[in-house]
């Protein structure tokens, strides 16, 4: 099962990044196969999954990851940031894992709803990186970050209402 995530994350932000297939802008895989690693293989094996699914799918893509520039020191936040999702999913997976019993509105609406709070808190997260690495350290440029971030976080919330929506069915 870890294998087969693996190759879904990797080959699906391959495709949907590097060939420009996206439905929309921030179209999210990664986010998904985080949540199912913590609930279909051992802990210590699904905090890597997400992780070897972007850096394997950064070098595919071509993206240059952990050079010294600022635009490529991102990456500590993003990769980071599924870190947190791992985490969280490993806290709720006891939790959650009776949910998926059986097919129930409940269960979806659940799903959908973390979805679109790891959505929030993974944005939340890597807008403080680009803050932290890009601008000047006050309240005011925090703001600015946030603001500009709005159009991405609307088109990745809908991708993880869709992506998590199609899991909990």
């Amino acid at each position: 099962i870890g294998l087969g995530l693996i190759v879904f994350g990797l080959l699906g932000r391959y495709f949907l990044v590097g060939y420009g297939v996206q439905p929309f802008p921030n179209f999210e895989v990664i986010m998904v196969v985080t949540f199912l690693a913590m609930l279909l293989v051992r802990p210590w094996v699904a905090f890597l999954i997400p992780l070897v699914c972007m850096v394997g799918s950064d070098l595919l893509i071509g993206n240059p990851i952990f050079v010294g520039e600022h635009m490529n020191q991102i990456v500590l936040f993003t990769y980071s940031g599924f870190a947190i999702l791992a985490v969280v999913s490993f806290l709720l997976r006891h939790r959650l894992r009776p949910l998926y019993e059986s097919l129930r509105v409940r269960t979806v609406g659940i799903t959908a709803g973390l979805g679109v709070g790891f959505v929030l808190l993974y944005d939340c997260w890597t807008n403080l990186g680009w803050w932290y690495l890009l601008y000047p350290h006050t309240i005011g440029s925090l703001g600015m970050v946030f603001s500009a971030g709005v159009p991405f976080m609307v088109y990745h919330l809908l991708s993880g209402l869709v992506t998590f929506t199609f899991i909990g069915l």
